[in-house]
């Protein structure tokens, strides 16, 4: 049996999948297996996979299952005694024999590591609570709240990734460490998300069932994720929105999802006239679409619109 399976999702990554398995072959010196579900792609990957990976289990998903269901789906071919759910476009910097030796302290129950873009800035690792107060400042005021020190929210502050976090609510799902009994135990990912936030609600559910979530910053790499882009996009941010609900139902009251609604409607038309204002003056295309991406959003949170 091996010490680790590496659970890796892919739609249409091709482009990153030679790097993260090199990557995976020279920094992982434990006993491992490699399993990676194909959630439909079609640029190739399964092929590429097949002719040069004969190692790797692969799955092919006939559908997209979206982040979650193929991370499920590939738990249910893990033998491993720990699961790191590692993206697809992702490096391994360093070995990670020390974040895996963390689980010999049996309160630890999940991990995650430290995260930089492909430019080598800081990547948020970890984080707080998703409050549905503070979900709502992070949007009405971006970087101007990270970085106010009162409000404790630490995920841009260097100093910060330099020392073990014994006790987090959340790390990334770019590199998350759990204990396969753990996993199967809490049913693996909620498949209520589709993609974000899932790495959230794992963690609290890692916590309510008597573990610690950990970052650990002896393990490092890079995950390129969405960085360069002008904006996340619509449906990255509809898809992140609907988790929002999603999580704030499952642990918070009526009044606050009906807070979260309103809050963040009135921030996004806020920001799409913004968007919108500045669009006009520089004649920019992307603040243009940035403005009907963040109208659209608004609509659906206050249910004047119906989500795509």
């Amino acid at each position: 049996m091996p010490t680790l399976s590496i659970l890796i999702v892919n739609y249409n990554g091709l482009r990153f999948l030679a790097d993260c398995f090199a990557s995976i072959k020279k920094h992982v010196s434990c006993s491992y297996e490699i399993i990676v579900v194909d959630n439909a792609s079609s640029d190739g990957s399964c092929q590429f996979i097949a002719d040069n990976y004969p190692e790797v289990r692969l799955v092919a998903s006939p559908i997209n299952t979206g982040f979650t269901g193929g991370n499920n789906l590939a738990g249910e071919h893990a033998r491993g005694k720990y699961l790191l759910l590692l993206n697809n476009d992702t490096v391994l910097l360093s070995d990670i024999a020390l974040a895996v030796a963390e689980f010999d302290d049996p309160a630890v129950g999940a991990l995650g590591c430290h995260l930089v873009y492909g430019n080598g800035t800081l990547q948020h690792s970890f984080g707080f609570e998703h409050k549905p107060g503070r979900l709502v400042l992070f949007w009405l005021l971006g970087d101007i709240f990270r970085n106010f020190a009162p409000a404790k929210l630490a995920e841009t502050d260097p100093a910060e990734y330099a020392r073990t976090q014994a006790n987090v609510a959340w790390v990334s799902g770019a590199f998350l460490l759990t204990r396969t009994e753990l996993w199967q135990r809490l049913g693996g990912l909620d498949i209520s998300y589709f993609m974000y936030v899932e790495d959230v609600d794992y963690c609290k559910r890692v916590a309510c069932a008597g573990y610690r979530v950990e970052y650990f910053p002896g393990a490092r790499i890079v995950h390129y994720g969405g960085a360069g882009r002008a904006w996340m996009g619509l449906r990255a941010l509809q898809n992140t929105l609907r988790s929002y609900l999603i999580y704030t139902r499952k642990n918070y009251t009526v009044r606050d999802v009906l807070f979260l609604r309103i809050a963040l409607s009135a921030v996004f038309v806020a920001r799409a006239m913004a968007y919108g204002a500045i669009a006009l003056v520089r004649r920019s295309s992307v603040h243009r679409e940035k403005s009907g991406g963040f109208l659209q959003a608004a609509a659906e949170l206050a249910g004047v619109r119906k989500p795509a």
